[in-house]
């Protein structure tokens, strides 16, 4: 099949004169996910044009990286493509295009733009959205081979995403804290008195390392004791309490043979307890119980191959194939 693979076109923050690819040069959860889907479906034998991120690897001789990034561009390049599908992760930036089938695949916690072919990430995620029950699920693709693995583990524990509220980041000190462990602060962090409280708060557990990539991310996912994803259900980034919609970083942490510690938030009780133990939200966390919580996580060998089994690439990328081939024959919902 021709396959147009729509990233969600976004700057790059250090400099706005060039695009986050894919995969990304630092943060960037979409992109990852739209990276390990690109190359199940390459190895599957598809051919795929990437658009919304110019400058991406084009190596693979099945891989078109398209210079269209502005939505406008991507939609007037699509209406002359020959191309089966349109599989946009745009999150209705871009959105349904004539003379093509169309698949959406929704990450955000708002409603979808575009309702009709839209695939949600998780069970919770297709609930918050207000989908209905037909409306398909596909959880978050991950290519092993992506990931280094640690054995011995390093003593610290990781937190890699947006130093929010939302995502936690201050529980997870306080985890960290509780459990006499030191916890390595890894993301951007855009609210500065978010951070202080965090520093002021629980400074003694906690190094911030800040945005990482690249090699140096793949080696603290891999090198680290646990990662800890402690999502609350506090006001999010696009309105309403927020509800983990898909969770990337867990899929890359049991890849990296790393098992996780999360809340009960969104999809994480979905994903996370087959690589790891769920927790409480809060910060009120006792230390016997966090340092139990800790020697009671699964192996490194058991939470890669957890992760093989459920999230492989090549298997996230058949079931889209299949969802594919029902457009095209004329499958629709809503």
């Amino acid at each position: 099949m021709r396959i147009a693979m729509v990233n969600v076109p976004l700057r790059l923050p250090a400099d706005e004169s060039k695009w986050i690819t894919v995969p990304p040069q630092g943060y960037g959860g979409i992109q990852w996910v739209v990276a390990h889907l690109v190359s199940g479906l390459l190895e599957l034998g598809h051919e795929v044009f990437l658009l919304g991120a110019p400058g991406s690897p084009d190596g693979h001789p099945g891989l078109t990286v398209v210079p269209a990034a502005e939505p406008a561009d991507m939609r007037s390049w699509l209406r002359t493509a020959r191309v089966d599908i349109v599989h946009d992760h745009s999150d209705g930036k871009v959105g349904p295009v004539a003379g093509a089938g169309f698949v959406s695949t929704h990450h955000l916690t708002t409603r979808p733009v575009h309702r009709t072919g839209c695939v949600y990430l998780s069970q919770a995620h297709r609930a918050h959205c207000g989908a209905g029950g037909q409306a398909p699920v596909i959880p978050i693709p991950v290519d092993l081979a992506r990931y280094r693995t640690e054995v011995p583990k390093e003593d610290f524990l990781l937190f890699l995403g947006r130093i929010s509220p939302h995502k936690g980041a201050l529980e997870a000190a306080a985890f960290a804290q509780a459990a006499g462990a030191r916890l390595l602060l890894a993301g951007p962090s855009w609210e500065p008195d978010y951070l202080a409280r965090i520093m002021a708060d629980h400074g003694d557990a906690v190094e911030l390392v800040g945005e990482v990539g690249g090699a140096e991310r793949s080696r603290l996912l891999a090198a680290a004791r646990a990662l800890l994803v402690l999502s609350q259900p506090t006001a999010g980034p696009w309105g309403g309490i927020w509800s983990e919609p898909g969770a990337t970083v867990v899929s890359e942490a049991a890849a990296s043979g790393t098992p996780v510690v999360a809340t009960a938030n969104g999809c994480l009780p979905e994903i996370a307890p087959p690589v790891g133990a769920l927790v409480g939200y809060g910060t009120g966390f006792d230390p016997r119980k966090a340092k139990a919580c800790l020697e009671g996580l699964p192996s490194p060998a058991r939470v890669r191959a957890e992760a093989g089994a459920r999230w492989d690439h090549v298997r996230i990328a058949e079931r889209y194939v299949r969802i594919y081939r029902e457009v095209l024959a004329g499958a629709s919902w809503a």
